[in-house]
Order: C-alpha cells, then sequence, then structure tokens
C-alpha cells in the first residue's frame, strides 16, 4: 500500500470516526427535550427532577420519564390529550396453562410494569397501590402514565412497535 493509499485510508477513517462521534452527540437529547417531545411543550413550571430511560429494537422504542409534577399539571395533560385510566382489557395477561387470556389484579398490573420499567430501562420505579394507570394509543404504539395519588412522582412510558 503506498504512502498515499494510507493517507487516504486515514482521512476517510477519520471522518468517519467523526460522523459516528456527531450523530451519537446531537441525536442524544436531554429529558427536558424529550419531555417536551412525547408529553407536552413547554414543560409545566411544576415539572421537577427529569429521569430518563430507553430501550430500542430494530422495530420498536420503548421511551420511559420519570418526573415530578404538580396535580393541576397532570390533570391537564390527561384531558387534553384524551388520555383514560387504565380499563378491563390491560388488566389481562396470557396463562399459558389455560391457553388464554386472564384477569389480573392492579397490584399484578403495575408489578408487571414496574418490572418492565426496570428491566429495559435501568430506571428504579416502585408501583404501590397509590398509583394510578392512565393510558393513551396512538397510532402504532401507546403512552402511559403513571400518577402517584399521594405524591407528584409520576412516569411516563412510551411504547411503540
Amino acid at each position: 500500500m503506498s504512502s498515499r493509499s494510507i493517507k487516504r485510508l486515514a482521512g476517510a477513517s477519520g471522518l468517519a470516526v467523526l460522523a459516528v462521534w456527531l450523530v451519537l452527540t446531537l441525536g442524544r437529547s436531554n429529558p427536558r427535550s424529550t419531555f417536551e417531545h412525547l408529553i407536552v411543550k413547554p414543560v409545566p413550571s411544576s415539572v421537577d427532577s427529569i429521569e430518563e430511560g430507553s430501550f430500542r429494537t430494530l422495530d420498536s422504542v420503548f421511551r420511559v420519564l420519570r418526573f415530578k409534577i404538580g396535580a393541576l399539571d397532570v390533570r391537564r395533560i390527561l384531558d387534553s390529550q384524551g388520555y383514560k385510566p387504565v380499563g378491563k382489557e390491560e388488566l389481562q395477561r396470557w396463562d399459558s396453562q389455560a391457553g388464554q387470556m386472564v384477569s389480573i389484579t392492579q397490584k399484578e398490573y403495575l408489578q408487571h410494569w414496574e418490572g418492565r420499567v426496570q428491566a429495559l430501562t435501568k430506571l428504579r420505579v416502585h408501583f404501590t397501590k397509590d398509583w394510578q394507570a392512565y393510558k393513551l394509543t396512538e397510532g402504532h404504539g401507546q403512552k402511559y402514565l403513571f400518577c402517584n395519588t399521594n405524591s407528584s412522582e409520576t412516569v411516563f412510558v412510551a411504547d411503540a412497535h
């Protein structure tokens, strides 16, 4: 290989590294901009302590935001966007022994989501009986808001396939 070929290869490699760095750097969003993109813009003034986690595959994305928000702002988001409380159709799981869907309790439902959020995003959440779940279906995905009725803690999940 000639020195000219080596210089071209080095230059091309350098450009490729720069391109990857730019994509990774510019492609990263901060939790506040993710909140604006997925939930509401502008971010309500009562929102604080936003944490973000995500899991992506070739054909799906699972994004989670954990934050604190005032009760009035939660109500505005739920009402303006059309979220509905999770109904009986959500409170089911597949029972392989019975070969059919079976009903589950609100506690089991919240435990399922707690485990899913922690396993896929490494965000620590703990849902108890004090949490209420809301759902909004959009296109090929669902959005969920899990709200602690005794505090300002809220967890948002976007699950698209």
